[in-house]
């Protein structure tokens, strides 16, 4: 017999859930993120990494014109403690919403007493939340027409109806020439998005969607742009990462947001379809340099 101890290293869920753990104010906060410190626009908090056309942005000569993606400035564990203990000791309640809402900390998290817990590195965007429930499924609202009511503006990348229907009827009768072992059936993607799983969105990414969406845009560089992604989340679902891998990926997701930011009128940016971009790009390198890859935390991909 012997004493079997276990330490918490590790909290995974989908983001609310850990914003909630975190007591962090998530999109309501003007500092939105939970790993870095970039600052919110506007009354929607959308948050651009290139802000200098921004009305708030020109009128304050100490506000930052454009963050690098590969600097962010990143929380802290002292930071995020002191915040909080900030906030729980404010003087009233209207100070205690004021320093919530400009930290994006609501106080301080009941975990924080775990030694083995460090903020925010502890809490990482699981890849499953991040890229398939989050990213993509905005990639495709974006290429339908139907993220938030918003048009393509200047922008050329959106699909008619009549071949999103084409690309989601070719999805699902490509399901009786692809083995089981691959996965489950797929979906057509044009009627069933919202109960389309993350496994299932990981299949159509990498196999199914470079096939269907080639030559169907009106300008060859946003299907470039998707492939681009595509390369890169096959590369974070190897079995081993290298680090010179890891500085692949550094540089590909920073050219993948920018590239974004370039082709989606920033005037048309929302603050959640901005939000995962960046943590997708931005974050996504600092969190392959502290945790495995993403095949070995919780999920089981198949290829």
């Amino acid at each position: 017999m012997f004493a079997l101890r276990a330490f918490l290293i590790h909290i995974f869920g989908d983001i609310p859930a850990i914003s909630m753990v975190m007591q962090m104010k998530g999109y309501n906060g003007f500092c939105p993120c939970r790993m870095c410190n970039i600052t919110g626009l506007s009354t929607t908090n959308y948050v651009p990494l290139e802000r200098s056309r921004h009305p708030t942005v020109q009128l304050n000569p100490a506000a930052i014109y454009q963050y690098d993606p590969m600097a962010l400035p990143l929380c802290t564990h002292e930071q995020i403690l002191e915040q909080g203990r900030e906030v729980d000791h404010a003087d009233t309640k209207a100070d205690t919403k004021c320093l919530s809402r400009e930290y994006g900390v609501k106080g301080v998290p009941l975990l924080s007493h775990l030694s083995a817990i460090t903020f925010p590195t502890s809490f990482p965007f699981d890849f499953m939340h991040l890229i398939y429930k989050n990213l993509i499924k905005n990639l495709v609202l974006l290429w339908t027409g139907e993220f938030k009511g918003l048009d393509e503006g200047d922008g050329q990348y959106e699909l008619t109806l009549g071949i999103w229907k084409a690309i989601g009827a070719g999805s699902a009768a490509l399901g009786s020439s692809i083995p089981g072992v691959f996965g489950a059936h797929p979906r057509n993607v044009a009627d069933d998005k919202s109960t389309c799983t993350a496994d299932m969105w990981s299949f159509w990414i990498l196999y199914i969607g470079p096939v269907l969406l080639a030559r169907r845009f009106r300008k060859q560089k946003y299907y470039d742009h998707f492939v681009k992604l595509v390369i890169l989340i096959n590369m974070c679902l190897q079995f081993t990462i290298k680090r010179r891998d890891i500085k692949y990926l550094r540089e590909g997701f920073k050219d993948w947001v920018l590239l974004y930011e370039e082709y989606v009128s920033v005037t048309a940016f929302s603050f959640n379809q901005q939000l995962m971009c960046i943590s997708s790009g931005s974050i996504i390198n600092m969190i392959l340099s502290a945790f495995p890859p993403v095949r070995s935390q919780y999920m089981l991909y198949y290829t």
